[in-house]
């Protein structure tokens, strides 16, 4: 389980972020949207100490460690223990100098197994996010973009983490390598019973994977709703828009003109 109370963030003055509050259970996906701009990536961030902000409360219970709190300041070691971080690039996220095997065995820095052990665990990674074993051999330049991020992926579960950050993990790849790792993500999900926190422009993808919607415009929550309700009636014109936009994009179906008329209605 995570849980934000009211975290605040300014720099230099000027506020980034303001009364954000949200929880997500364990083994459940909560989709951060909004405009660029609006404080998506800047949470994660503070979430993970990377960016100083100020929590009423910020909570992470573990299924194997005690329970993590921080209250007011909080800008510390990086990262939340029993965390990992999915990034957008994965060519940029990788050490062009190691292969992939070592990447994603440098991933389990607080253990410190031997070789045969972080062999196996590597091997199992690969397994997990359908890379074949040849692929631990490899370096960032000598593979695809897909076969980079599914890399990533495999980093992150290494560690056998509860909870991974994802900032737009599908925006760098092609419509069929999208839909080909959002399933693998989905599988691995299910799995293990990690909890998901996914920066998303794609609504498509949030309506497909979503638990929870949380929509941030001008570093404010403008709704925070089950995905469901978010996608059957918006809360607000602003997230009427951001549907609207994805609809006539084409990543989500065309509403019916009864359900149109509703949501018009209830905003």
């Amino acid at each position: 389980m995570l849980l934000v109370d009211n975290l605040e963030m300014a720099i230099g003055g000027k506020p980034i972020l303001d009364d954000v509050s949200f929880a997500v259970e364990q083994g459940q996906t909560l989709c951060i949207a909004g405009e660029s701009g609006s404080g998506k990536s800047s949470l994660l961030k503070a979430i993970n100490g990377l960016m100083p902000a100020r929590f009423d409360r910020l909570c992470f219970r573990p299924q194997t460690h005690r329970e993590i709190t921080h209250e007011g300041q909080w800008h510390g070691k990086p990262g939340l223990r029993g965390s990992r971080w999915v990034m957008q690039d994965p060519i940029a996220a990788l050490n062009p100098k190691l292969t992939l095997g070592r990447s994603i065995g440098e991933s389990i820095y607080s253990k410190k197994p031997n070789a045969a052990d972080l062999a196996s665990a590597t091997a199992t990674a690969l397994a997990d996010v359908e890379l074949p074993p040849a692929m631990a051999e490899r370096k960032p330049s000598e593979v695809s973009l897909g076969q980079a991020q599914r890399a990533c992926l495999a980093r992150a579960l290494i560690a056998r983490p509860t909870l991974i950050f994802f900032d737009e993990p599908l925006s760098a790849l092609d419509a069929i390598v999208q839909k080909q790792i959002a399933a693998t993500m989905k599988r691995i999900q299910e799995r293990y019973r990690i909890t998901f926190v996914i920066v998303t422009h794609d609504l498509g993808f949030a309506a497909a994977f979503a638990d929870q919607m949380l929509v941030l415009r001008n570093g404010k929550v403008e709704a925070y709703q089950p995905a469901q309700s978010f996608f059957e009636a918006q809360a607000s014109r602003y997230c009427v828009d951001l549907v609207d936009a994805a609809r006539d994009l084409g990543s989500l179906p065309q509403a019916a003109e009864g359900a149109r008329n509703q949501a018009e209605v209830s905003l």
